[in-house]
């Protein structure tokens, strides 16, 4: 590409609505519903506010050429909610720990109004809040603290506190040592903070 712009698709989700849509991996997505992309962080703001089910047009660039594909837009809970059933449609069971808690040392949640008021956060910052931090955890050692909220996990922005929880899995299964966390605090100052993946 000649200029640096767009969002480099990683990998694609079997089940998700990208693969049958023909979008690949290796190509870069420039334009979503006729909203320009210029970096990954463009992307999940565009998506969000895109109605699930509406037909989208996707503009990527693949081997220095444009296509258009059309993307029907899914709901991620669906497919999360498929997944935490067996097959006899009861609930599986929940793991004992989120990966969250058991790798970072951090419980995690949604931003919530009320949150934002219990913690004084700023309605600019965007993420998943930490809620608690396990004593002697390396987040512990990284001075985290309740109140603070996670704004990137290893450079890709986070909404909520399943992203982070999809990041970190993720980042285990590519055998990562370590992860690049990107932390706002209460007035949206920013810090980068690398944790170990235990």
């Amino acid at each position: 590409m000649k200029q640096t712009r767009g969002a480099l698709v990683a990998g694609i989700d079997e089940k998700g609505p990208a693969k049958p849509a023909g979008i690949e991996s290796g190509d870069v997505i420039v334009k979503f519903d006729g909203k320009e992309i210029k970096e990954m962080r463009d992307l999940p703001r565009v998506v969000a506010d895109t109605t699930v089910g509406k037909d989208v047009q996707v503009v990527i660039v693949r081997k220095g050429k444009e296509e258009t594909k059309t993307v029907k837009l899914g709901r991620l809970e669906d497919g999360e909610k498929q997944a935490s059933l067996t097959k006899n449609g009861t609930p599986a069971k929940p793991e004992e720990k989120p990966v969250v808690k058991k790798t970072l040392g951090l419980d995690l949640a949604n931003l919530s109004e009320d949150l934002r008021k219990r913690y004084k956060i700023k309605d600019t910052v965007k993420g998943a809040v930490v809620t608690a931090v396990e004593p002697n955890s390396a987040a512990a050692e990284k001075r985290f603290s309740a109140g603070d909220v996670i704004v990137e996990v290893a450079q890709e922005a986070v909404a909520n506190a399943t992203d982070v929880q999809n990041r970190i899995d993720q980042l285990k299964k590519e055998k990562r040592k370590s992860v690049l966390v990107l932390v706002a605090n209460a007035e949206g100052e920013l810090r980068f903070v690398a944790l170990p993946l235990q």
